[in-house]
């Protein structure tokens, strides 16, 4: 008896101890997620740094990631450290580990230190363990591939289990489902995560179509399977989430196209892999405000990886921009919240529209921020004006003069090369397009919105030889910020093939002079400035030649307009070249 006695004090005494010790042992908890799936996605990523990554199930479906176990003061330590270099969310914090249950990563024996608690907790939660071990088994199987598109084996399931594994599911996850199955072309109402009699018709058509029983309920193995025909479309593309601890932004990345390439505040810039493929994206991190968001918001379409026909909206705390051109389509959105403003944007080849758009919306849907924004400091260093955020500023292929000649905003220019245009502006501003030609070569131009211009020509009178006329333009492409005025004399009324529509001038002229007004001493118009024919045969350089009047009013008529008639009173230099440039623009070619 005596002996007995003193073995239960013994071993309550070593219980005692062990209970202390276990209790002295702490978890930095660096994350909670709320799906399996999800906690061991995240977990796997961070023990790519740190072997001693654990995620454990805390209930109500969550799940703590962590690192440890450590005794209490090395685990602070360790904390303190892992923040001050933005390793770990500065959120984290130390935990006992007493509400921890299962252990769901890594999957193997049960961790060295545990608590009392968490045994108790661990045959409590066993015989659940037991029962879901298949929807277990099917999700950590999952977690184990890189990328989302691959198929995975699952044993199947009874009718009941499968009631039971569905049962288990989040209703993100329903909506996912419905979401596969409606892609499929199975199931065509809400995606509302309510499995009623339409998803269960579809579920049961898809099951038939794919050979398997049409119960109406699909297995933890069907529902991979179904998944993985959603997500064949990224194969190839090595989606992975990229926490950038620099950006505050968590996202999923195609690793396999692109690869970080430099910061250029506020973007993240991740390149291409292939040299010939415009594939970009770019994460967007900046401390601002609403103006701010706005200020970044009317620079994105300037960039020159952004196609030019665009659709973009802006409230007061969020933007979007998309498009689509001849060789690349963008997504790009951000938005503004507590002093910070996060988003990101996607340039893709333009040949896969599908995978393009799927991509976007998975990679909106894994969009996540932390706090923190991009530090300038980080950027690479460009002292290139023509760049913004490290993209070089989309250019004109090419840059004419142009005159109005309405109070709406109607221009007359020269039209060769314009038919290479994918656009064109007026003023780097205002969409316009070609409404009317003359065989001459001058055309009509209306922008495509309403605009009023501070002046416009007046038609004057049929030039005569030997007359004193001067040339309205923009010889530099528009680098002068205002129209050059030139003087010209009337050589010959018509061309050198004897056609009245044109006269020729003694004029050099640069390649931004062409489409430029003529002007007599009144200020009004004579001539637009057109060029010369390809004959083939190379005349002298201060050989030039203008469209005349009889044309440019014929012109205006065939477009439903009329060209008013100037006046008669002489000008002076000052009053003259202050007309000039007040009825001139430059209008700008652009090539998508």
């Amino acid at each position: 008896m005596r002996y007995y006695l003193g073995l239960c004090v013994a071993m309550w005494m070593l219980l005692i101890a062990g209970a202390s010790a276990a209790q002295d042992m702490h978890w930095i908890q660096i994350e909670a997620q709320p799906s399996l799936l999800e906690a061991e996605t995240r977990a796997r990523i961070y023990a790519q740094e740190f072997p001693d990554t654990q995620a454990h199930s805390i209930g109500s479906g969550w799940y703590a990631i962590t690192l440890g176990p450590l005794p209490e003061d090395k685990a602070d330590l360790r904390m303190s450290q892992l923040r001050a270099r933005a390793a770990i969310p500065r959120d984290s914090f130390l935990a006992t580990g007493a509400n921890y249950r299962q252990r769901i990563y890594p999957i193997g024996s049960t961790p060295a230190a545990v608590t009392p608690a968490q045994t108790v907790e661990a045959e409590v939660v066993q015989e659940e363990a037991t029962q879901v071990s298949v929807v277990e088994t099917a999700e950590s199987a999952a977690s184990e591939q890189a990328s989302p598109e691959q198929s995975i084996y699952v044993p199947d399931e009874t009718l009941s289990v499968a009631r039971a594994s569905e049962g288990l599911l989040s209703r993100e996850e329903k909506m996912d489902l419905q979401l596969y199955l409606q892609w499929a072309g199975y199931y065509n109402s809400t995606i509302d995560a309510s499995f009623g009699r339409g998803t269960r018709r579809s579920m049961a058509a898809w099951q038939t179509d794919n050979g398997h029983e049409d119960t109406g309920v699909l297995t933890t193995a069907q529902r991979e399977q179904l998944r993985a025909q959603y997500f064949a479309i990224f194969n190839g593309l090595g989606l992975e989430t990229h926490r950038d601890l620099e950006a505050g932004i968590s996202i999923d990345l195609p690793k396999e196209v692109v690869a970080f390439d430099a910061y250029a505040a506020p973007l993240a810039h991740f390149k291409s892999q292939d040299a010939s493929s415009p594939a970009q994206i770019f994460l967007i991190s900046a401390a601002g405000n609403r103006g701010d968001l706005a200020a970044i918001y009317r620079v994105l379409p300037t960039l020159s990886i952004v196609p030019m026909n665009i659709e973009k909206s802006l409230n007061k705390d969020r933007f979007v921009i998309t498009g689509a051109g001849t060789s690349t389509r963008a997504f790009i959105t951000a938005s503004h919240k507590g002093g910070e403003i996060k988003g990101f944007g996607l340039i893709w080849p333009n040949q896969n529209e599908e995978q393009f758009d799927r991509l976007v919306a998975h990679m909106r849907k894994s969009f996540e921020t932390f706090s923190g924004t991009l530090d300038p400091s980080l950027s690479v260093a460009i002292n290139d004006p023509e760049t913004e955020f490290g993209v070089a500023i989309r250019k004109p292929a090419f840059v004419k003069s142009a005159v109005f000649v309405s109070d709406q905003g109607h221009a007359m220019t020269d039209t060769s090369n314009l038919e290479q245009c994918s656009s064109l502006t007026i003023s780097g501003t205002y969409d316009a397009e070609i409404i009317a030609r003359s065989e001459t070569g001058a055309g009509l131009l209306s922008p495509k919105s309403d605009f009023n211009p501070i002046s416009y020509a007046k038609l004057g009178n049929a030039v005569r030889k030997g007359d004193k006329t001067f040339l309205s333009s923009y010889p530099y492409g528009g680098r002068l910020g205002l129209a050059s005025v030139t003087q010209a004399t009337v050589i010959e009324t018509t061309d050198l093939s004897g056609n009245a529509e044109k006269f020729r001038l003694d004029l050099l002229a640069e390649p931004g002079d062409f489409g430029g007004a003529v002007l007599d001493q009144s200020g009004n118009l004579t001539g637009i400035l057109v060029s010369r024919d390809d004959t083939g045969r190379v005349l002298p350089n201060n050989v030039n030649f203008a469209a005349a009047t009889d044309a440019l009013a014929s012109m205006m008529q065939s477009a439903g307009l009329r060209l008013r008639t100037g006046k008669t009173n002489r000008l002076d230099d000052v009053a003259l070249i202050a007309s000039a440039q007040n009825i001139l623009t430059p209008i700008e070619c652009w090539i998508d």
